[in-house]
């Protein structure tokens, strides 16, 4: 019998993570970048979730056929109550979970695959958006939470 093993290269694949800073919430910010960039991000029909009852990510994603590309923006911020079993004197308070921990700064991020996009243009335009703080590209194949990013 055949045994094929898996190794960690066997789920890498080429995409470029990009950053973003920004104060309003994402379905605010996938309209800004539809307009924008002239894709046509929709929200995922189930949000990111890696644990039962645990955080929540939401996520938008645009697929183009014709450019053989997918694009991601992901919250990479998710906010829940803690429930605390002593009484205590704060038996509930709010805790914030993180996609890629690595990241604590951006409030979301977008995951480009394939296609054959001038990222600096991109990061340009992203950056011209109003609600954007600041956009920026980052070296996914160094993070340690990477394989957060693997959901589809």
């Amino acid at each position: 019998m055949l045994v094929h093993k898996l190794n960690s290269n066997d789920f890498e694949s080429n995409y470029v993570l990009i950053a973003i800073h920004c104060n309003n919430e994402l379905f605010k910010l996938a309209f800004e970048l539809n307009r924008r960039l002239k894709i046509q991000l929709k929200k995922l029909n189930s949000d990111l979730a890696f644990e039962d009852k645990g955080p929540v990510f939401e996520a938008f994603k645009h697929e183009s056929e014709l450019y053989n590309t997918k694009i991601y923006l992901l919250s990479n911020v998710s906010t829940g109550k803690s429930l605390n079993e002593k009484n205590l004197l704060f038996n509930n308070y709010s805790v914030s979970r993180f996609l890629i921990p690595e990241l604590k700064k951006a409030d979301c991020l977008l995951k480009i695959e394939g296609g054959g996009f001038n990222i600096s243009n991109l990061i340009e335009k992203v950056n011209q958006i109003p609600v954007v703080v600041s956009a920026y590209m980052t070296e996914a194949n160094k993070l340690k939470s990477k394989y957060n990013l693997i959901f589809e």
